[in-house]
């Protein structure tokens, strides 16, 4: 077991204290939006600025759908292949009967 004798005790406070406040550096948006600005007018702004980000999603998103839309259904595709596959075993066998011929 343990021995509480030896505990071992808490040294000196090593946590750094945060630092002063500092005044803002120039060009940032806390210079632009005064102390008292309204509320209502920030969220308007906000708003506004998520709107024109959702707006440009909107038009990605459409984009794409557009390009997904003009592919062609997974059952024409079949069917294409299908066709490919047996005018390709045609064209064997034809190449075949040709090269028989020719000998």
């Amino acid at each position: 077991m343990l021995d509480p004798s030896r505990k071992r005790t808490a040294g000196p406070d090593t946590t750094p204290t945060p630092p002063a406040l500092q005044a803002p550096p120039p060009g940032s948006t806390s210079e632009i939006v005064p102390d008292g600005a309204d509320p209502q007018r920030i969220g308007d702004l906000v708003m506004t600025w998520v709107g024109i980000v959702m707006d440009t999603v909107d038009a990605m998103v459409a984009d794409a759908q557009a390009k997904v839309d003009a592919l062609p259904e997974y059952r024409t595709l079949m069917l294409l292949i299908g066709e490919l596959t047996v005018r390709m075993v045609w064209l064997e066998t034809e190449v075949q009967r040709l090269k028989g011929e020719r000998r």
